[in-house]
């Protein structure tokens, strides 16, 4: 008896080996995928990100945070560990806060960017050094006290440098999630009506605000051989 369960217990661990070394053998087949340029470009859909907004109108602080589902989408050219990406996104959000005045609308943001990312490996979890650099136009439409009507309108440069990690899954799926510090140079337009007072008042001025972007995660497709 005693030798039957040591011969259960020694083919045990060779079936654990053998599982480690196939599982090995797939990561090294993935990685292979990025090592030998098998794909030269890349789809990328944005499923979830956190992003700060520039400030709306007078709004102390450096800006509120929100959440946005499937805010983007971006095509990456693959050179070896540098890919050159080009990058939209859009969304348009509700917002409503307290600061000095209480200020409750709409947020639409949309840009387009044009940078690269730089690979630090070739392997299956794969961190990198992103920059893009782009326009950018954000608007906001509500009311403040309820008794003011206001539109903001911000329309300018943006330059976004950050780092990301990559997962390759399979060979042609690639799951990322990245952050960024963003520059935001914008000539901004408020205009707002008292509609007690009937009093309107438009201020157009240049401006600029460092953004914090903490998190955007999303899927990467590959495809195109370089063959």
């Amino acid at each position: 008896m005693e030798v039957f369960f040591n011969f259960a217990s020694y083919r045990f661990i060779v079936m654990k080996k053998l599982l480690m070394l196939c599982s090995l053998l797939c990561m090294l087949q993935v990685a292979s995928a990025q090592v030998d340029g098998t794909y030269s470009n890349s789809i990328a859909i944005r499923g979830y990100s956190m992003v700060q907004l520039p400030k709306v109108m007078e709004q102390s602080g450096s800006g509120s945070y929100i959440n946005v589902p499937l805010s983007g989408a971006m095509i990456k050219f693959n050179d070896n560990q540098i890919s050159f990406r080009l990058s939209g996104n859009y969304f348009s959000k509700h917002v409503d806060f307290q600061d000095a005045q209480r200020t409750i609308g709409k947020v639409t943001d949309y840009s387009f960017k044009l940078g690269f990312e730089k690979n630090f490996n070739y392997s299956v979890v794969q961190p990198y050094f992103l920059m893009d650099l782009g326009y950018r136009s954000n608007t906001f439409s509500g009311r403040i006290n309820n008794d003011i009507v206001a539109d903001s309108h911000k329309d300018g440069f943006t330059l976004a440098p950050g780092f990301g990690i990559k997962i390759n899954v399979v060979k042609q799926l690639t799951f990322f999630a990245e952050g960024n510090a963003e520059f935001f140079y914008f000539m901004n337009k408020d205009e707002t009506l008292n509609t007690t007072s009937n009093i309107s008042n438009v201020a157009k001025y240049w401006k600029s605000q460092f953004l914090i972007n903490p998190v955007s995660v999303g899927l990467q497709f590959q495809f195109g051989g370089t063959d």
